[in-house]
Protein backbone atom coordinates (compact mmCIF):
# COMPACT_ATOMS: atom_id res chain seq x y z
CA UNK A 1 0.00 0.00 0.00
CA UNK A 2 1.68 3.68 -1.03
CA UNK A 3 1.97 5.78 2.35
CA UNK A 4 -0.68 8.58 0.81
CA UNK A 5 -3.16 5.96 0.94
CA UNK A 6 -3.04 5.83 5.08
CA UNK A 7 -4.35 9.30 5.08
CA UNK A 8 -8.05 9.70 4.93
CA UNK A 9 -9.65 11.76 2.74
CA UNK A 10 -11.89 13.15 5.05
CA UNK A 11 -8.79 14.32 6.93
CA UNK A 12 -7.30 15.68 3.93
CA UNK A 13 -10.87 17.58 3.09
CA UNK A 14 -10.62 19.04 6.81
CA UNK A 15 -7.24 20.47 6.89
CA UNK A 16 -7.80 22.23 3.25
CA UNK A 17 -10.83 23.32 4.68
CA UNK A 18 -8.84 25.19 7.74
CA UNK A 19 -6.02 26.25 5.47
CA UNK A 20 -8.76 28.43 3.31
CA UNK A 21 -9.74 29.74 7.19
CA UNK A 22 -6.46 30.41 7.78
CA UNK A 23 -5.92 32.16 4.48
CA UNK A 24 -8.91 33.84 4.62
CA UNK A 25 -8.34 35.01 8.11
CA UNK A 26 -4.52 36.37 7.59
CA UNK A 27 -6.57 38.16 4.71
CA UNK A 28 -8.42 39.76 7.17
CA UNK A 29 -5.76 40.47 9.58
CA UNK A 30 -3.46 42.39 6.63
CA UNK A 31 -6.23 44.26 5.91
CA UNK A 32 -6.95 45.44 9.26
CA UNK A 33 -2.96 46.49 9.82
CA UNK A 34 -1.47 47.54 6.37
CA UNK A 35 -1.27 51.57 6.77
CA UNK A 36 -1.89 52.60 3.33
CA UNK A 37 -4.82 50.25 2.57
CA UNK A 38 -8.22 52.95 2.52
CA UNK A 39 -10.92 52.52 4.11
CA UNK A 40 -13.10 50.80 1.09
CA UNK A 41 -9.63 49.12 0.42
CA UNK A 42 -9.79 47.19 3.58
CA UNK A 43 -13.59 46.82 3.53
CA UNK A 44 -13.14 44.90 0.03
CA UNK A 45 -10.18 42.86 1.29
CA UNK A 46 -12.88 41.65 4.15
CA UNK A 47 -15.74 40.80 1.66
CA UNK A 48 -13.12 38.97 -0.27
CA UNK A 49 -12.32 36.65 2.80
CA UNK A 50 -15.73 35.99 3.38
CA UNK A 51 -16.36 34.46 -0.01
CA UNK A 52 -13.45 32.48 0.50
CA UNK A 53 -14.93 30.89 4.42
CA UNK A 54 -18.31 30.35 2.62
CA UNK A 55 -16.60 28.81 -0.72
CA UNK A 56 -14.51 26.48 1.98
CA UNK A 57 -17.72 26.07 4.52
CA UNK A 58 -19.33 24.67 0.83
CA UNK A 59 -23.15 24.68 -0.52
CA UNK A 60 -25.94 25.93 1.74
CA UNK A 61 -23.54 27.08 4.53
CA UNK A 62 -24.22 30.89 5.19
CA UNK A 63 -21.33 33.06 6.86
CA UNK A 64 -22.87 36.84 7.14
CA UNK A 65 -20.60 39.16 7.28
CA UNK A 66 -21.36 41.07 10.31
CA UNK A 67 -20.49 37.52 12.15
CA UNK A 68 -16.83 37.51 10.28
CA UNK A 69 -16.59 41.30 11.44
CA UNK A 70 -17.09 40.22 14.83
CA UNK A 71 -13.93 37.70 15.19
CA UNK A 72 -11.65 40.05 13.43
CA UNK A 73 -11.51 41.82 17.20
CA UNK A 74 -12.02 41.44 20.65
CA UNK A 75 -13.05 38.23 22.73
CA UNK A 76 -14.08 36.21 19.57
CA UNK A 77 -10.94 37.45 17.58
CA UNK A 78 -9.92 34.51 15.31
CA UNK A 79 -12.37 32.29 16.38
CA UNK A 80 -14.11 29.11 14.05
CA UNK A 81 -17.10 28.21 16.81
CA UNK A 82 -20.32 29.03 15.33
CA UNK A 83 -18.99 30.58 11.96
CA UNK A 84 -17.79 27.11 10.28
CA UNK A 85 -20.09 24.16 9.93
CA UNK A 86 -19.06 21.35 13.15
CA UNK A 87 -17.45 19.27 10.63
CA UNK A 88 -15.08 21.29 9.57
CA UNK A 89 -14.07 22.39 13.51
CA UNK A 90 -9.81 21.40 14.06
CA UNK A 91 -10.98 18.80 16.74
CA UNK A 92 -9.19 20.52 19.66
CA UNK A 93 -10.16 24.36 18.89
CA UNK A 94 -10.34 26.09 22.00
CA UNK A 95 -7.96 28.25 22.12
CA UNK A 96 -7.07 27.90 18.46
CA UNK A 97 -7.28 31.25 16.64
CA UNK A 98 -6.42 32.25 13.62
CA UNK A 99 -6.30 36.14 14.74
CA UNK A 100 -5.68 37.55 17.99
CA UNK A 101 -7.13 40.70 19.35
CA UNK A 102 -5.39 43.08 17.38
CA UNK A 103 -5.85 41.53 14.07
CA UNK A 104 -2.29 39.56 13.69
CA UNK A 105 -2.41 36.00 12.67
CA UNK A 106 -1.63 33.65 15.53
CA UNK A 107 1.86 31.74 15.67
CA UNK A 108 -0.54 28.94 16.08
CA UNK A 109 -2.43 29.73 13.47
CA UNK A 110 0.46 30.78 11.15
CA UNK A 111 2.07 27.50 11.88
CA UNK A 112 -0.82 25.99 10.60
CA UNK A 113 -1.39 27.20 7.47
CA UNK A 114 2.28 26.75 6.68
CA UNK A 115 2.60 23.11 7.44
CA UNK A 116 -0.91 22.13 5.69
CA UNK A 117 -0.05 24.20 2.80
CA UNK A 118 2.79 21.40 2.48
CA UNK A 119 0.06 18.43 3.05
CA UNK A 120 -1.86 19.79 0.23
CA UNK A 121 0.70 20.09 -2.12
CA UNK A 122 1.84 16.81 -1.84
CA UNK A 123 -1.59 15.67 -2.01
CA UNK A 124 -1.71 17.26 -5.38
CA UNK A 125 1.03 15.72 -6.39
CA UNK A 126 0.60 12.20 -5.69
CA UNK A 127 -3.20 13.30 -7.26
CA UNK A 128 -5.28 12.79 -4.73
CA UNK A 129 -7.34 15.33 -5.37
CA UNK A 130 -7.30 19.73 -6.66
CA UNK A 131 -6.86 21.91 -4.24
CA UNK A 132 -9.28 24.92 -3.99
CA UNK A 133 -6.67 27.27 -1.85
CA UNK A 134 -4.85 29.96 -2.80
CA UNK A 135 -1.66 30.32 -1.64
CA UNK A 136 -1.06 33.73 -2.45
CA UNK A 137 -3.57 35.66 -0.79
CA UNK A 138 -1.57 37.27 1.50
CA UNK A 139 0.13 40.40 -0.22
CA UNK A 140 3.86 40.52 0.80
CA UNK A 141 4.53 36.74 2.10
CA UNK A 142 5.87 34.27 0.05
CA UNK A 143 6.55 30.31 0.19
CA UNK A 144 8.93 27.86 0.62
CA UNK A 145 9.26 27.44 -2.96
CA UNK A 146 10.10 31.07 -3.64
CA UNK A 147 12.78 31.24 -1.39
CA UNK A 148 14.50 28.52 -2.84
CA UNK A 149 14.44 29.48 -6.67
CA UNK A 150 15.44 32.69 -5.53
CA UNK A 151 18.40 31.66 -4.00
CA UNK A 152 19.25 28.74 -5.72
CA UNK A 153 22.77 28.01 -7.85
CA UNK A 154 26.18 27.62 -6.99
CA UNK A 155 25.80 30.26 -3.80
CA UNK A 156 23.19 28.37 -1.90
CA UNK A 157 24.23 27.48 1.31
CA UNK A 158 26.10 31.61 1.45
CA UNK A 159 22.82 33.11 0.52
CA UNK A 160 20.59 30.88 3.14
CA UNK A 161 23.13 31.58 5.39
CA UNK A 162 22.60 35.04 5.43
CA UNK A 163 19.12 35.15 5.28
CA UNK A 164 19.08 33.04 8.89
CA UNK A 165 21.44 34.79 10.61
CA UNK A 166 20.59 38.31 9.60
CA UNK A 167 16.65 38.59 9.41
CA UNK A 168 17.21 42.69 10.45
CA UNK A 169 19.08 44.79 7.92
CA UNK A 170 20.20 48.15 7.72
CA UNK A 171 18.68 50.18 4.56
CA UNK A 172 21.83 52.28 4.64
CA UNK A 173 24.19 53.69 7.40
CA UNK A 174 22.40 55.54 10.72
CA UNK A 175 24.62 57.90 12.02
CA UNK A 176 23.88 57.29 15.82
CA UNK A 177 23.61 53.53 15.41
CA UNK A 178 26.78 51.86 16.64
CA UNK A 179 25.32 48.29 16.33
CA UNK A 180 26.66 44.86 14.44
CA UNK A 181 23.37 45.19 12.39
CA UNK A 182 24.83 44.69 8.47
CA UNK A 183 23.49 46.37 5.14
CA UNK A 184 21.53 44.92 2.95
CA UNK A 185 23.76 45.75 -0.03
CA UNK A 186 26.55 43.97 2.11
CA UNK A 187 24.35 40.23 2.00
CA UNK A 188 24.85 40.69 -1.92
CA UNK A 189 21.81 38.38 -2.44
CA UNK A 190 20.40 38.05 -5.47
CA UNK A 191 18.22 40.48 -7.18
CA UNK A 192 14.85 38.43 -6.26
CA UNK A 193 15.57 37.88 -2.49
CA UNK A 194 15.88 41.08 -1.86
CA UNK A 195 12.17 41.77 -1.63
CA UNK A 196 12.43 39.22 1.28
CA UNK A 197 13.46 42.67 3.65
CA UNK A 198 10.74 44.92 4.00
CA UNK A 199 9.68 47.82 6.92
CA UNK A 200 9.20 46.81 10.52
CA UNK A 201 5.72 45.43 10.54
CA UNK A 202 3.06 47.36 11.94
CA UNK A 203 2.59 44.85 14.89
CA UNK A 204 6.19 45.33 16.10
CA UNK A 205 5.95 49.06 16.28
CA UNK A 206 5.66 51.35 18.95
CA UNK A 207 6.15 55.13 19.03
CA UNK A 208 9.37 54.53 16.28
CA UNK A 209 10.86 51.97 18.06
CA UNK A 210 10.82 48.17 17.95
CA UNK A 211 12.47 45.56 19.82
CA UNK A 212 14.43 42.08 18.49
CA UNK A 213 14.10 39.02 19.95
CA UNK A 214 16.81 37.84 21.78
CA UNK A 215 16.91 34.41 20.35
CA UNK A 216 15.85 34.78 16.84
CA UNK A 217 16.49 38.85 16.21
CA UNK A 218 13.35 39.34 14.20
CA UNK A 219 10.90 41.68 15.92
CA UNK A 220 8.96 41.17 18.44
CA UNK A 221 4.74 41.45 18.38
CA UNK A 222 4.06 44.60 20.39
CA UNK A 223 0.64 45.15 21.98
CA UNK A 224 -0.42 47.96 24.72
CA UNK A 225 -3.71 47.35 27.24
CA UNK A 226 -4.74 48.57 30.53
CA UNK A 227 -4.11 46.79 33.88
CA UNK A 228 -5.12 47.63 37.06
CA UNK A 229 -6.36 50.90 35.37
CA UNK A 230 -2.81 51.67 34.32
CA UNK A 231 -1.16 51.18 30.49
CA UNK A 232 1.29 48.39 30.16
CA UNK A 233 2.81 47.28 26.80
CA UNK A 234 3.68 44.07 25.93
CA UNK A 235 6.60 42.06 23.65
CA UNK A 236 7.05 38.99 23.12
CA UNK A 237 8.51 36.75 20.35
CA UNK A 238 5.43 35.44 17.55
CA UNK A 239 7.56 32.25 17.68
CA UNK A 240 6.20 30.38 21.03
CA UNK A 241 9.23 28.16 22.00
CA UNK A 242 10.98 31.89 22.30
CA UNK A 243 8.02 33.45 23.89
CA UNK A 244 8.29 30.20 26.81
CA UNK A 245 12.15 30.58 27.08
CA UNK A 246 12.04 34.54 28.01
CA UNK A 247 11.06 36.44 24.97
CA UNK A 248 8.44 38.13 27.13
CA UNK A 249 8.64 41.23 28.11
CA UNK A 250 6.76 44.45 29.60
CA UNK A 251 7.48 48.18 29.78
CA UNK A 252 5.63 51.28 30.82
CA UNK A 253 4.30 53.36 27.40
CA UNK A 254 6.13 56.67 27.09
CA UNK A 255 5.44 59.13 24.49
CA UNK A 256 8.50 61.14 23.98
CA UNK A 257 10.88 58.13 25.58
CA UNK A 258 12.26 54.38 24.09
CA UNK A 259 10.58 52.26 26.26
CA UNK A 260 12.80 50.14 28.56
CA UNK A 261 11.59 46.10 28.81
CA UNK A 262 11.43 44.11 31.96
CA UNK A 263 11.19 39.94 31.80
CA UNK A 264 8.03 38.70 32.44
CA UNK A 265 10.23 35.25 33.37
CA UNK A 266 13.75 34.49 34.27
CA UNK A 267 15.58 33.18 31.06
CA UNK A 268 16.94 29.51 32.19
CA UNK A 269 19.72 28.03 30.11
CA UNK A 270 19.86 24.08 30.20
CA UNK A 271 22.85 22.04 30.81
CA UNK A 272 25.13 19.97 28.70
CA UNK A 273 24.76 18.86 25.16
CA UNK A 274 21.11 20.56 25.22
CA UNK A 275 22.99 23.87 26.06
CA UNK A 276 25.18 23.04 22.63
CA UNK A 277 22.46 23.18 20.74
CA UNK A 278 20.17 25.49 22.21
CA UNK A 279 18.30 27.47 20.25
CA UNK A 280 15.73 29.52 22.88
CA UNK A 281 15.78 32.61 24.79
CA UNK A 282 18.98 33.84 26.11
CA UNK A 283 19.15 36.23 29.50
CA UNK A 284 19.79 39.47 27.43
CA UNK A 285 16.51 42.37 27.65
CA UNK A 286 16.74 43.67 24.14
CA UNK A 287 17.12 47.66 23.82
CA UNK A 288 14.60 49.48 21.52
CA UNK A 289 15.87 50.39 18.22
CA UNK A 290 14.31 52.70 16.09
CA UNK A 291 12.02 51.65 12.89
CA UNK A 292 13.67 54.29 10.86
CA UNK A 293 16.27 52.92 8.57
CA UNK A 294 15.59 48.73 9.28
CA UNK A 295 14.48 46.30 6.92
CA UNK A 296 13.37 42.87 8.06
CA UNK A 297 12.53 39.69 6.89
CA UNK A 298 8.44 39.07 5.78
CA UNK A 299 7.13 36.70 8.46
CA UNK A 300 6.95 33.84 6.28
CA UNK A 301 10.65 33.51 5.70
CA UNK A 302 11.50 33.99 9.05
CA UNK A 303 9.53 31.47 9.98
CA UNK A 304 10.22 28.64 7.41
CA UNK A 305 14.02 30.00 7.15
CA UNK A 306 15.17 31.62 10.20
CA UNK A 307 13.44 29.47 12.60
CA UNK A 308 14.40 25.47 11.33
CA UNK A 309 17.87 27.08 10.30
CA UNK A 310 18.93 27.81 13.79
CA UNK A 311 19.16 24.22 14.92
CA UNK A 312 20.13 22.87 11.47
CA UNK A 313 23.36 25.37 12.10
CA UNK A 314 23.71 24.53 15.79
CA UNK A 315 23.77 21.21 14.23
CA UNK A 316 26.74 21.68 12.17
CA UNK A 317 28.73 23.79 15.01
CA UNK A 318 28.12 21.09 17.49
CA UNK A 319 28.97 18.38 15.21
CA UNK A 320 32.21 19.72 13.56
CA UNK A 321 33.75 20.60 16.87
CA UNK A 322 33.02 17.18 18.42
CA UNK A 323 34.61 15.56 15.22
CA UNK A 324 37.75 18.11 14.92
CA UNK A 325 40.58 16.41 14.08
CA UNK A 326 38.79 13.27 12.94
CA UNK A 327 38.88 14.07 9.20
CA UNK A 328 34.96 14.12 9.09
CA UNK A 329 32.79 17.46 9.23
CA UNK A 330 28.97 18.54 8.66
CA UNK A 331 28.10 20.23 5.72
CA UNK A 332 24.37 21.82 5.86
CA UNK A 333 22.12 21.83 2.41
CA UNK A 334 24.35 19.70 0.42
CA UNK A 335 23.16 19.05 -3.21
CA UNK A 336 21.50 21.78 -4.21
CA UNK A 337 19.41 21.37 -0.40
CA UNK A 338 18.74 17.88 -1.17
CA UNK A 339 19.01 17.05 2.58
CA UNK A 340 19.51 19.66 5.62
CA UNK A 341 22.57 17.92 7.04
CA UNK A 342 25.23 14.89 6.69
CA UNK A 343 28.61 14.27 7.51
CA UNK A 344 31.00 13.60 5.07
CA UNK A 345 35.31 13.20 4.69
CA UNK A 346 37.34 13.81 1.85
CA UNK A 347 36.86 14.85 -1.78
CA UNK A 348 36.72 13.28 -5.07
CA UNK A 349 36.18 9.88 -5.90
CA UNK A 350 37.02 9.03 -2.17
CA UNK A 351 34.53 11.27 -0.56
CA UNK A 352 32.39 9.76 2.03
CA UNK A 353 29.03 10.22 3.41
CA UNK A 354 27.10 9.69 6.33
CA UNK A 355 23.92 10.44 8.55
CA UNK A 356 21.87 12.30 5.51
CA UNK A 357 19.21 13.88 7.95
CA UNK A 358 16.62 16.39 7.37
CA UNK A 359 15.56 18.94 10.28
CA UNK A 360 11.88 19.25 10.80
CA UNK A 361 10.45 22.11 13.15
CA UNK A 362 6.51 21.35 12.96
CA UNK A 363 3.92 22.75 15.57
CA UNK A 364 1.45 20.19 14.52
CA UNK A 365 2.76 16.47 14.12
CA UNK A 366 -0.17 15.12 12.50
CA UNK A 367 0.70 17.55 8.95
CA UNK A 368 4.40 15.72 9.69
CA UNK A 369 2.92 12.64 9.86
CA UNK A 370 0.92 13.49 6.79
CA UNK A 371 3.40 14.87 4.99
CA UNK A 372 5.41 11.86 5.23
CA UNK A 373 2.94 9.53 4.08
CA UNK A 374 2.24 11.97 0.92
CA UNK A 375 5.79 11.90 0.31
CA UNK A 376 6.57 8.13 0.69
CA UNK A 377 9.60 9.52 3.23
CA UNK A 378 11.74 11.56 2.62
CA UNK A 379 11.88 13.05 -1.16
CA UNK A 380 15.56 13.56 -0.24
CA UNK A 381 16.07 10.01 0.92
CA UNK A 382 17.49 11.34 3.76
CA UNK A 383 17.41 8.38 6.47
CA UNK A 384 16.83 10.63 9.69
CA UNK A 385 14.44 12.72 10.72
CA UNK A 386 15.89 15.33 13.48
CA UNK A 387 13.71 17.83 15.50
CA UNK A 388 14.59 20.35 18.06
CA UNK A 389 15.25 19.29 21.61
CA UNK A 390 12.12 21.29 22.30
CA UNK A 391 10.70 19.04 19.89
CA UNK A 392 11.58 15.78 21.65
CA UNK A 393 7.90 14.99 22.71
CA UNK A 394 7.16 14.23 18.99
CA UNK A 395 9.98 11.74 18.41
CA UNK A 396 8.04 8.35 19.30
CA UNK A 397 5.35 9.18 16.94
CA UNK A 398 7.06 10.07 14.24
CA UNK A 399 9.64 6.92 14.38
CA UNK A 400 6.85 4.22 14.28
CA UNK A 401 5.82 6.48 10.81
CA UNK A 402 9.69 6.96 9.93
CA UNK A 403 10.41 3.10 10.01
CA UNK A 404 7.90 2.10 7.64
CA UNK A 405 10.21 4.07 5.19
CA UNK A 406 13.31 2.94 6.40
CA UNK A 407 14.25 5.84 8.45
CA UNK A 408 14.35 6.83 12.01
CA UNK A 409 13.59 9.83 13.97
CA UNK A 410 15.50 11.63 16.48
CA UNK A 411 16.06 14.25 18.90
CA UNK A 412 18.96 16.62 18.15
CA UNK A 413 20.70 15.84 21.09
CA UNK A 414 20.30 11.95 19.77
CA UNK A 415 21.26 12.61 16.31
CA UNK A 416 24.70 14.36 17.76
CA UNK A 417 25.52 11.65 20.04
CA UNK A 418 25.00 8.62 17.66
CA UNK A 419 27.55 10.59 14.72
CA UNK A 420 29.95 11.12 17.54
CA UNK A 421 30.21 7.75 19.08
CA UNK A 422 29.68 6.12 15.21
CA UNK A 423 33.09 8.29 14.13
CA UNK A 424 35.07 7.81 17.62
CA UNK A 425 34.45 4.29 17.42
CA UNK A 426 35.92 3.77 14.52
CA UNK A 427 32.33 2.37 13.01
CA UNK A 428 32.55 4.82 10.17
Amino acid sequence: MKGEAEVDDGELCRTEVLLEAAVAFAVCGNALTREDLSGPERLECIVEAQGALMTAAGPGHRIRFVDLLARLGGEQAGALDGLMPAWADPGSSDGFRFLDPDGVTTSTAFDFQVEAERVIRAAKKVGRFDSRVTYGAVEGEYSQETVFSAIKGPFYERHRRNLIEHPVVLQAELPHWSGSVPLLADLNLPTRALDFYQPVPQHARYGGWWFPCPACRWPMKISVGSTGGKAQGTARCLYPWHEETGASYVFRPAVKEAPVLNPVIECRRPAGREADLWTGCVPEVPLARPVEGFKVLVRSVWRCTCIPGWPELRLQSVIDEELDGTGWHAEVWPDGDRIDLHIAQGEGPGRRTLFPADVKVYTFVTQLINKLHMDGGDRGHAQWLVVPDHHRHQVPQLDLVCRRYGMRALSSSEYVERVISHIREGRA
